[in-house]
């Protein structure tokens, strides 16, 4: 922790690592979220096709590349999907109802029940944050449910500490297709928040946030790649409002290192490590870089998947939140 930030003593020493965590996410997490927003210079784009039917019209690329952290050059794998989301009717105060909705609703209202009674969308829980003027601390139980409203990121908070339940998580292998509980703990920072106007010709509004992951499995899991292993992973969501109130959401999702596992059961990965060992044996004639390429382009796409999902679910959330009361 930094030496000019106090912790209180009814902190654990499960919270305390935590604490540590988000403070390097939030230092490494800030040069691959201007890497990202500046447009990831040299990297290789590529379509990814997620395979399924959708409700939103979409698309979605992939990318490999370098990125300097810290003086070393690092692999970075990511994905960028773009959806139309929906409409406002309303023309006067659509800009000021779109940055509400991302400021102080999006993440908390993104969750739903399926027909067949399985949850979808995300819940989110916060529980550590560290306040403007250097205090730690942790919200009491009930006032844990929901993310924060984002203007008190940077204003009340430094940072907050968010788990993500991402409850359309689904793992297939062959013929079998299973949900699984999954979920991230990422960090809620000002630096991630963006609210610009005319950002571009065909824009009137950006309204953007995002977040760095830290280095925690909320729920333990066999990925190599995957909740608690990103190295350096952010992820932002950026809502861009069009002249005639239209608008066009860019997800965008970066890690670095590239996957250096697929699973891990018990520090062996069968996938990655079967394939150095055949490369050994072969004495260097089988090249492995196809399988991880491969192999890195699903992980992907099972990426683009779960927030696709968030999304065509999310802009049923915004047409039942527009038509509430005004307050």
């Amino acid at each position: 922790m930094p030496s000019s930030c106090v912790a209180p003593p009814s902190l654990t020493d499960h919270e305390r690592s935590l604490i540590e965590k988000c403070e390097d996410a939030v230092r490494e997490g800030l040069a691959l979220e201007r890497w990202c927003r500046t447009g990831g210079d040299g990297r290789h784009e590529f379509r990814l096709d997620l395979g399924r039917r959708f409700r939103l019209p979409n698309r979605a690329d992939g990318y490999f590349g370098t990125l300097t952290v810290n003086g070393a050059e690092r692999s970075v794998m990511g994905c960028r999907q773009q959806i139309e989301f929906g409409r406002i009717d309303r023309r006067r105060d659509a800009e000021a109802l779109l940055t509400q909705f991302v400021l102080g609703e999006f993440l908390s209202r993104a969750h739903w029940v399926y027909d067949d009674g399985a949850p979808g969308g995300f819940d989110v829980e916060r529980s550590l944050y560290r306040t403007s003027d250097g205090v730690y601390g942790k919200f009491p139980n009930d006032q844990r449910v929901g993310a924060m409203h984002w203007q008190d990121v940077g204003t009340r908070f430094r940072w907050v500490l968010l788990t993500i339940m991402l409850n359309d998580f689904v793992l297939s292998l062959g013929p079998v297709t299973s949900r699984m509980a999954e979920a991230v703990s990422v960090v809620a920072m000002p630096e991630f928040v963006h609210v610009v106007r005319n950002p571009s010709p065909e824009y009137a509004l950006e309204v953007s946030i995002g977040y760095p992951f830290i280095d925690h499995a909320p729920i333990p899991n066999f990925f190599g790649f995957g909740p608690g292993k990103f190295g350096i992973a952010v992820k932002l969501y950026s809502f861009h409002l069009t002249h005639d109130n239209r608008i066009r959401v860019v997800m965008e999702f970066a890690a670095a290192p590239r996957a250096e596992k697929v699973f891990d059961f018990f520090g062996v990965d069968p996938v990655y490590g079967g394939a150095d060992l055949l490369r050994r044996m072969s004495l260097g004639l089988f090249d492995p870089q196809g399988l991880h390429d491969t192999m890195d382009t699903g992980m992907l796409v099972e990426h683009c998947r779960v927030h696709q999902k968030l999304m065509d679910g999310t802009s049923e959330v915004w047409e039942d939140w527009l038509r509430l009361p005004i307050s």
